[in-house]
This record gives C-alpha cells, sequence and structure tokens, in this order.
C-alpha cells in the first residue's frame, strides 16, 4: 500500500508536467472526452475517487452513481495506480486473477458510487489474500486489468481483475541489441541454454522475450508514469482443442516462409527429441513476425481486442501441449505470445513535492 496520506496533499497540491503519452489511437479513446492524453485528468480522477473512497469508508453517506464503464475506468486508473509496481522490471512473471462480486446495476444502467468503493475494498481484501498465499516467491504485482462480466457467461456476476505477478530482478541474460548471429541457435524453452550445449539457463523464448519487453526508463529519472485501460492477451499459432480456453488462436495472414507458424510451434511424436533447437534464421524470422504483427501499430496484434489499448510489452513462454489420443502426434511443443497492452502516461512531478512517490 503507498502512502496514501502523502499522496492525497500532493495530488492536492501539484501540478504536473506531462511529457508524452505512449501510443494513443486517435478516435478511439475509451476515457471521455478525448482527454486520455492528459495526464493531469487522470491524476485528477484518481484523486476524486480515493477521496470518495475515503468518505465512504469513513460511514458518508452518497447517493452518487457512475455509468458500468465509469466503473471499470475507475478500479482501472486506481489498483494500477496504488498497487501495480510497473515501475520495476520484472521477468518471468505469471498471470494471475482475482474474482469480485460485480456490483447492482439499477434499471438506468447506472451502479451506486457506494458500491463501486464495496467493490473496491474487495479487490484489496482478495489481493492481499492472494500475495499472502503465494509459494512461489513471485508476490508483487503489476499491470492490473480490469474485465467486467459478460451478461449470460457462466461467470456474469463476477469482475475479474487479472494481473502479472513475479519478481523485482536484474538483467540476468545477456542482452542482444541486433539480429540473432550464428551464435544464437537456441533450444525452444525450460531454460535448455543453447543448442550446442552452453549457456544452460536461458532458452530461445527468454531471448525472444529480451527483444519486446517494456523497458519503462526515462531521461529524467524523476520521471514516473501512469497505466490506463491494461488488457493481458495470450495468443498461441497452433490451432487445437485442447489448449486451455485463455489462449487466444491467430492465424496470420501473411505468413512468411520460416516456419509452419508465426511463433514456433511443433508436432512431436513417439521417440522425437523434446529439446528441438532453434537455428538463428528461424530466431530472426520470429523476431520480424512478433515486430510485423505487434510492434508495428498497421499490425492486426498491435491494439488490444477489448479496450484497443496499444502494445507494451510481448513475453514468449515455452509449453508442452499433451494432445487428445485422436491426435496424431503425441505432444505439441509452442511458444505462447504473452502481450500487455496499456496506454503509459509519462510525467515529472513539479519541483518542491518530493513527497509525490509512486
Amino acid at each position: 500500500m503507498k502512502h496514501l496520506n502523502k499522496l492525497r496533499v500532493a495530488l492536492c497540491a501539484a501540478v504536473v508536467v506531462v511529457i508524452f503519452l505512449v501510443g494513443c489511437k486517435k478516435g478511439q479513446e475509451t476515457l471521455n472526452n478525448d482527454t486520455l492524453n492528459d495526464t493531469q485528468f487522470l491524476l485528477s480522477r484518481i484523486e476524486a475517487f480515493q477521496l470518495l473512497r475515503d468518505a465512504v469508508n469513513s460511514g458518508i453517506k452518497t447517493n452518487g452513481t457512475m455509468t458500468v464503464e465509469e466503473m471499470r475506468e475507475n478500479l482501472d486508473l486506481v489498483s494500477n495506480f496504488e498497487h501495480s509496481e510497473h515501475m520495476f522490471h520484472f521477468e518471468n512473471t505469471v498471470l494471475d486473477t482475482l474474482y469480485v462480486s460485480m456490483p447492482a446495476i439499477n434499471a438506468n444502467g447506472f451502479v451506486n458510487e457506494a458500491d463501486v468503493v464495496a467493490t473496491y475494498n474487495a479487490f484489496e481484501i482478495a489481493l492481499g489474500k492472494c500475495l499472502a498465499n503465494v509459494d512461489d516467491n513471485m508476490n508483487v504485482p503489476s499491470y492490473f486489468s480490469v474485465v467486467m462480466p459478460e451478461s449470460g457467461s457462466k461467470d456474469d456476476s463476477e469482475i475479474k481483475f487479472i494481473f502479472d505477478r513475479g519478481i523485482p530482478t536484474q538483467d540476468s541474460l545477456v542482452v542482444y541489441h541486433g539480429p540473432f548471429t550464428e551464435e544464437d541457435n537456441w533450444i525452444w524453452g525450460d531454460g535448455r541454454g543453447k543448442c550446442n550445449g552452453g549457456c544452460f539457463g536461458s532458452d530461445a523464448a527468454q531471448q525472444l522475450s529480451l527483444k519486446f519487453r517494456f523497458e519503462g526508463t526515462h531521461s529524467n529519472p524523476r520521471a514516473k508514469y501512469i497505466l490506463a485501460n491494461v488488457e493481458h492477451v495470450v495468443d498461441i499459432s497452433h490451432s487445437n482443442n485442447y489448449a486451455a480456453d485463455y489462449y487466444v488462436y491467430f492465424e496470420d495472414p501473411n505468413p512468411q516462409t520460416c516456419s509452419n507458424y508465426w511463433i514456433f510451434a511443433y508436432e512431436a511424436y513417439a521417440g522425437d527429441d523434446r529439446k528441438p533447437c532453434i537455428g538463428y534464421d528461424e530466431m530472426n524470422c520470429y523476431w520480424r513476425n512478433l515486430n510485423r504483427l505487434l510492434r508495428s501499430s498497421t499490425g492486426p496484434l498491435h491494439y488490444s481486442p477489448r479496450l484497443n489499448s496499444p502494445y507494451n510489452q510481448c513475453e514468449l513462454i515455452s509449453r508442452d501441449l499433451y494432445s487428445k489420443t485422436d491426435q496424431p502426434f503425441e505432444s505439441v511443443l509452442v511458444h505462447l505470445a504473452k502481450v500487455r497492452y496499456c496506454n503509459v502516461n509519462w510525467f515529472i512531478p513539479i519541483p518542491g513535492h518530493d513527497e509525490y512517490d509512486l
């Protein structure tokens, strides 16, 4: 939990200098009045919800309401502002999900402000319990995505808070700044190193991930940023009906010639080597595919499917997917593209307000 009292004082007093906004698509902003570019607006909105929460939690009655989308935006902004440790660099994060009951919607489609505060309180309680019970030491949360229930779905009474959790780390792998070279022949996954037996602890998926991570650095060391409209998508390039439901299958409309898939996938048969080697030419091809499909503003995967947020980071994950018995192959070895989308709003606190510390 951040130092909220200091934050409130600073939010009331400080005027921030907006540096720039990363990736906002014209005409598609979900925050009203084209104000997503205005970091001061986002800070004011966060402050307003914090003051509302303090009032409701102290027993003050409120008859105010907000739309369901306004509720989602508030939960998105404040959860990331208060609990996301996104200013740290993480490696090998995992996605986790919290489920919080959806408050009642009145006949006009609005939600009571007090119920929204109760929803946020329930989120904080669920987050605290989740982190207290983590047994893999990956207990630092970041990048909260708020997914509202869909009418008629099996979980239409619950709001999902999907987030990364991991351990802040220093770089433990060598970062290659250019295309992969003849020395970059890596085993598919499981940290099995290079094909020649060296560099155990890294693998092809991790090396590709290093080229698509969000650095989050700025020339001014005091610069901070606010997240808005976070969304997580896990893409898979191999079409099958036995992978987890949350994998999103995408078929490349303009396939390259490096393999049958836009990221690595291998149909393994009995007796096959379960440590396939991905040569540097193939590594470079996957790197080009991810640039074309994700990083390019015209790429079909550059914007998120629900909130239309821009690409922020891609982490490649190795998985061994076990086939059903009616398949001719025993298993499928794949790379999953865990893509993070969001708007990133940079700002610098005005000098003299050093207590303004995110």
